[in-house]
């Protein structure tokens, strides 16, 4: 949850440095074709190597936003899919009965009514009976 926060907290910022940095831009274009450059410290003085650098620089960090993301969502989905493949008891209760059976599957091959064993069986429980997941080895 806190990974989830602060890429998007890290979106939010780059999202407003872009957008600073149009608008300053853009009013730097709007300056120049008021007033002749007086040689001062702005990027239209030092060239547009100034220009490149700043675009480069906006560019990479927006390449590693990119990154970031693609390499989160993989680690997500791969952390899922280690889950769903996860060995765990599963036990279904009589509870007219009192007999309880213990069999082992894996965490996605357990749905509301049916469950398929690690050995290929598939089981069907009854709306009476209980099933009783156990994550402990």
């Amino acid at each position: 949850m806190l990974g989830k926060f602060l890429l998007t907290a890290a979106v939010i910022v780059l999202a407003f440095y872009v957008i600073r940095q149009r608008a300053e831009s853009a009013g730097d274009a709007a300056r120049r074709g008021a007033d002749a450059p007086r040689g001062g410290d702005s990027d239209s003085a030092r060239g547009p190597t100034a220009l490149f650098a700043r675009r480069n620089l906006i560019q990479l960090a927006a390449g590693v936003v990119v990154v970031t993301m693609l390499v989160g969502s993989a680690l997500t989905l791969l952390q899922g899919w280690e889950r769903g493949r996860d060995i765990i008891t599963v036990e279904v209760a009589n509870p007219i009965t009192g007999a309880v059976e213990r069999f082992e599957a894996r965490r996605t091959d357990v749905g509301e009514q049916t469950i398929r064993t690690l050995d290929g069986r598939r089981i069907r429980v009854s709306e009476v009976e209980r099933i009783i997941i156990r994550d402990d080895p």
